[in-house]
């Protein structure tokens, strides 16, 4: 459980760096590069010790030398750094979420409807050949936005035939993705997580754990900018509204057609 909430906030890193990064310094919340924090009006304090990564052939570090074939550059997180105040994150509700999701749905042809669903059922299902994405109406926000962001994961991730069900390494991605899309941005439901210990054993090979990781975060680093991309406009749009009621008229008839 630990790398999905690492995941979750050290955003555009690879699952091997997340993994190097909270070995170094297990409360890393947001790590840049030297020019990095510069561009943000910030700058690393004297002294503070790097967190080393694998880096690309751009990004490399060359005092400190290759790591099985890879460069090497250096990261500090933001409690290492000096300056003014980062911009705040924002008061998000899981509402907001769930409707940022229901319309990252929409653009990849998939509409998403709040219906009853027989008692067995995961809390959503998703109907290919209808293309559309049906999540319980029994369900609060965060429990409804976290079976969307898994329904929505098994669309980005997965070739899943009507009969193959949600089981095995496939739910741990998509569960794996949905718990790190919500996490990012701080509206996970009180039961977080299905439990899937038992699916890759108790030790599993390095390189499976690696090409999963590397698979999960891949896959929910695109969720989350997707939906950061929809959360903005939908931002812009409620602005408006405060001051044009056509721009909140227009935005009721989108919700309409989309959900």
């Amino acid at each position: 459980m630990r790398w999905p909430d690492a995941a979750a906030v050290l955003q555009g890193q690879s699952f091997r760096n997340v993994v190097l990064i909270k070995l170094q310094m297990p409360d890393a919340m947001c790590v840049d590069s030297r020019p990095g924090w510069q561009r943000q009006g910030r700058r690393v304090a004297r002294g503070a010790s790097g967190i080393r990564i694998v880096a690309s052939a751009r990004d490399v570090d060359r005092a400190a030398g290759p790591v099985q074939g890879h460069g090497v550059a250096t990261v500090w997180d933001i409690s290492q750094t000096e300056g003014g105040p980062m911009p705040p994150i924002g008061d998000l509700r899981p509402e907001h979420v769930y409707v940022a999701l229901a319309r990252v749905a929409l653009d990849a042809g998939y509409r998403v409807n709040r219906r009853q669903l027989p008692d067995e059922s995961t809390g959503a299902i998703t109907d290919r050949r209808r293309r559309r994405v049906i999540v319980s109406d029994d369900l609060d926000g965060a429990v409804a936005a976290m079976r969307l962001a898994h329904e929505l994961a098994h669309l980005r991730m997965h070739k899943m035939s009507p009969d193959s069900g949600c089981h095995g390494l496939s739910k741990l991605e998509a569960e794996s993705v949905a718990y790190t899309t919500l996490a990012r941005f701080g509206v996970l439901p009180t039961h977080q997580m299905a439990s899937a210990a038992g699916t890759i054993g108790r030790n599993p090979p390095i390189r499976l754990v690696e090409t999963l990781g590397g698979r999960v975060v891949a896959a929910a680093g695109r969720l989350i900018g997707d939906t950061e991309r929809r959360l903005s406009a939908a931002q812009v749009l409620r602005d408006k509204t405060r001051t044009d009621p056509i721009c909140l008229d227009m935005e009721d008839r989108e919700l309409d057609r989309g959900l």
